[in-house]
């Protein structure tokens, strides 16, 4: 306890070399982690959404694998940004108490998936071996074990940590605070602490691993019996029923089969009447419910397939041009020390909004412009309608929140550090995000309610709410009503809020003697109006008129311009009219890549 405290008190730190060996690919390294860290973020999320919205997928199997999401979620945060940080930056340098914490929260989620896995093989076990048993077997609370453990291994490894002394600055040649690599920069002797490790690492593989191997041995025979079994003949269908079972109906029989492979071994048999039973019929029209998977058919651009190619190849490139000019912006904004102010703190979260939007809609429709199956599973379409309204609704708060920002900027700039404050920026944002994430969520509880049966063919290029409730068979004024009633406030309360702030910097920049001062301010507000005007232009079109009086072809081509085109657009119009943003972006080329 007292070493604790030295070490606390003198201020330890370490420094991560992480790949600092290879400067010249910082950058590429850069971006590549980046893409990987955002496609980690995404696909676990998104798996934990669509687990959690789907009522089919409430199962032991999906919950488990909804925690396993979760685990390499927070395994992956705990890294990674620190990880993205040290290639871009020249100080690698971590405190004494970030650098114990990141291993710790490392360490339990490192323990947690070996164990989550093993309590998963577990889980395959029981569904192969006793099916009959399985609702009865598998308990939800069995995910508790894998948390607990990983928290109790990494308590204890971090507490003889702490029990070290490390003396001033630490050099640690590696790109994460792991156990191995703090022990050897400490001043004290580390072989408890290794020996510990050792022990602990051992025992969560080697006890991970005996679970994992003996359910699959007992998956593996049983696999092999029932196919035996399937295909067996007449005369050996005692190896696979118990004598006593073979001369009864097949619900009184114990046995690991499948209820449609026993009941196939018993017709089999011929030595009894496959009459109707309530309970075997109950199981076979749930088992018949469950194979029944809603489809979605998303037809896209179908209506010009000579154009397939050619609107991929255009798609593709606005895409990548979305990506790297978002990604860039937000880059420049977060390491360059000028444009920390509220005003670039806002465009950063327009920019994640529009590369998280892009990133929703258009792979999916990548994917369709050159593949011949355009389906998309019930939940999979729920879960991009969900986030990509989610970020719609996100980004026109954020440009109401951009306008009142301009608003005091311009008409009280002697009070503006005040009145924007970090905390009243970091509440507007959040709010923005927040309700954004409300209506869509109200909206999706009621798509969730309507009826859809088989293939339903969607005249659109991704799951937009009206042509989403359009192909359903349930009665749709309800969800059509709330959309409309959403829309019109969202978009009347935002462009009151953009209209109000422009008219008072109109009425100020009027009364600015200055031609070159009028210039200045009106150069600030030219970005965001053009914003303003695509985004808002589009919506107002599409979705601010009662029981969607455009056609198809019109509510696909406005569609583009707000999922593809203005995400595109946003960083090009805020760099290219924007000498701040232009500086730090020559500015950070010449010191992250040139200099090298």
């Amino acid at each position: 306890m007292f070493i604790t405290k030295e070490n606390q008190s003198a201020g330890a730190t370490f420094t991560l070399l992480g790949f600092s060996e290879f400067p010249e690919l910082q950058g590429p390294q850069f971006l590549v982690f980046l893409t990987i860290y955002t496609v980690t973020v995404l696909r676990n999320l998104g798996m934990i959404m669509v687990i959690r919205i789907s009522r089919k997928l409430h199962t032991a199997m999906y919950f488990f694998l909804s925690h396993l999401s979760f685990t390499d979620f927070c395994y992956s945060t705990t890294d990674t940004p620190k990880l993205l940080e040290n290639l871009v930056v020249e100080d690698r340098t971590i405190s004494f108490i970030g650098c114990i914490m990141q291993f710790f929260l490392a360490c339990i989620f490192a323990v947690t998936e070996t164990f989550m896995l093993a309590v998963m093989a577990y889980d395959r076990f029981v569904a192969v071996c006793n099916p009959l048993l399985y609702t009865t077997v598998m308990s939800k609370k069995l995910f508790a074990g894998p948390y607990t453990w990983g928290i109790v291994s990494s308590l204890t490894l971090t507490y003889f940590l702490l029990e070290l002394s490390f003396c001033g600055s630490n050099i640690i040649n590696n790109f994460v605070c792991e156990h191995s690599v703090i022990v050897s920069v400490s001043c004290s002797d580390p072989y408890i602490s290794q020996v510990l490790c050792f022990v602990i690492t051992i025992f969560n593989e080697v006890s991970g691993l005996i679970i994992i191997l003996t359910t699959y041995i007992f998956i593996f025979v049983t696999v092999i019996k029932n196919a035996f079994c399937w295909w067996a003949p007449k005369s050996l269908l005692h190896l696979c029923l118990p004598s006593d079972c073979y001369h009864r109906f097949p619900w009184d029989c114990p046995v690991s089969l499948s209820c449609i492979q026993l009941q196939k071994l018993m017709a089999h048999s011929k030595r009894v009447t496959l009459s109707p039973h309530p309970p075997f019929k109950d199981i076979v029209m749930a088992a018949k419910n469950l194979s029944v998977e809603t489809i979605f058919v998303l037809l896209g651009f179908t209506d010009y397939p000579e154009l397939q190619i050619p609107l991929f190849l255009v798609f593709l490139v606005m895409y990548m041009i979305t990506v790297v000019g978002n990604l860039g912006m937000i880059v420049i904004i977060k390491f360059n020390p000028k444009l920390h102010t509220p005003m670039y703190f806002f465009l950063s979260h327009l920019s994640l909004v529009d590369f998280c939007y892009s990133s929703i809609v258009t792979p999916k429709l990548l994917e369709n412009l050159v593949m011949a199956d355009k389906s998309i599973f019930y939940s999979s379409c729920m879960l991009q309608y969900f986030l990509s309204c989610t970020a719609v609704v996100t980004e026109s708060f954020l440009l109401a929140v951009m306008a009142y920002d301009r608003f005091v900027a311009i008409c009280n700039p002697l009070l503006y550090t005040v009145a924007m404050s970090q905390r009243l920026c970091t509440l507007l944002v959040a709010g923005s995000y927040l309700w954004g994430m409300f209506g869509p969520l109200i909206l999706l509880c009621y798509a969730l309610q309507l009826n859809f049966f088989g293939y339903n063919v969607i005249n659109h290029f991704f799951c937009e709410y009206t042509a989403l409730i359009a192909v359903s068979s349930s009665d749709i004024r309800i969800p059509h009503l709330l959309l409309f009633g959403f829309a019109t406030f969202n978009e009347v309360s935002t462009l009151l809020i953009i209209l109000t702030s422009y008219v008072f910097i109109f009425v100020t920049v009027l009364n600015i003697r200055s031609a070159s001062g009028r210039r200045k301010a009106f150069s600030t507000c030219a970005s965001h109006l053009t914003a303003i005007t695509i985004f808002h232009g589009t919506i107002l079109s599409l979705y601010c008129v009662p029981n969607s009086k455009n056609s198809r072809q019109t509510v696909k081509v406005a569609s583009v311009f707000y999922t593809v085109v203005n995400p595109m657009l946003n960083p090009l119009i805020y760099s290219l009219r924007n000498k701040d943003v232009k500086d730090a972006f020559r500015k950070f080329i010449d010191t992250k890549f040139l200099s090298h």
